[in-house]
């Protein structure tokens, strides 16, 4: 940290009340943006992709607005610091001078707080990685219940294959030449493999299932600890710096929770995207 913004910061709570801005802006809370998590087991039941693609974009709109309106802000800060340097300084020791004890106390704080980033940045990474890999893990615990699921079916599948004399890795029986036999036992692998998936289902993808069970605990994660993380350590000593300058910080407002909530859209598109699009047997006579 260079000794200019150390001051700077160092003198903010000093300033603060003689160079009293606007509050942030007041916004809308992004994650009403949220589009309810769908409990279908099959993506064509229900509408969630694309409620969840027009909730990004949304967000992402604000997101960017916002962006804008924050770079204009310190923007007019680097002019004022630029501007004049020297009446800059004065302000900053002037300040210091009117209160010189809690000069020292913001002194302390600003060496303390640069302490505590060095040693909270390598916990919040950590912090964020196994969140990351507790999602990870959860998809890999479904696709073993859903192969252990479809182990009927696949069993039957590997001794038609076997019976019928075609490669272990054929998707299907064949175009061309397959008897009505092998038709009809193919048709009572596909409804097993249905049978297993809706089965599998009624678990995974409930309201009270594994995976909206992660995606409360990576909400909580986002909320309680990332979002919070952020603004103590990025967004509140911009702030101070810009009230020290008396730079208006009208329509100012921290873009952490917009991120946060794209991260979280991205997560749920993910996990949900491992559904499949509809049933192998769309009727009790028809499989495809």
């Amino acid at each position: 940290m260079n000794l200019r913004v150390f001051l700077t910061a160092a003198a903010t709570g000093l300033a603060c009340a003689q160079a009293l801005a606007a509050p942030p802006a007041a916004a809308s809370d992004p994650w009403t943006k949220m589009p309810a998590l769908p409990t279908a087991c099959y993506t064509s039941q229900d509408q969630y992709f694309e409620q969840n693609e027009a909730a990004l974009a949304a967000v992402q709109n604000d997101h960017y607005k916002q962006n804008d309106i924050n770079s204009a802000i310190r923007q007019k800060f680097t002019d004022a610091q630029n501007a004049d340097p020297m009446a800059m300084v004065q302000r900053m020791q002037q300040a210091m001078l009117d209160d010189p004890q809690n000069a020292q106390k913001y002194m302390e704080q600003m060496m303390q707080q640069g302490q505590a980033v060095q040693t909270e940045l390598p916990a919040q990474m950590e912090r964020k990685r196994q969140i990351e890999a507790e999602g990870e893990a959860v998809i890999k615990q479904y696709q073993a219940a859903l192969a252990k699921a479809h182990g009927p079916g696949n069993a039957r599948w590997t001794a038609l294959k076997k019976k019928m004399g075609i490669a272990m890795d054929s998707p299907g029986p064949g175009e061309l030449g397959v008897p009505d036999w092998a038709w009809a036992e193919w048709a009572v692998i596909l409804r097993e493999w249905d049978q297993g998936y809706q089965a599998n289902c009624a678990q995974w993808w409930s309201v009270t299932g594994p995976i909206q069970g992660f995606l409360k605990r990576y909400k909580t994660f986002l909320v309680q600890e990332r979002i919070p993380y952020e603004t103590k350590n990025f967004d509140d000593p911009w702030l101070q710096q810009y009230q020290m300058m008396g730079v208006s910080t009208a329509g100012y407002r921290t873009t952490t929770d917009y991120e946060a909530v794209e991260d979280y859209l991205k997560m749920a598109r993910s996990l949900f995207g491992e559904r499949r699009l509809r049933p192998h047997c769309s009727t009790a006579d028809r499989c495809e």
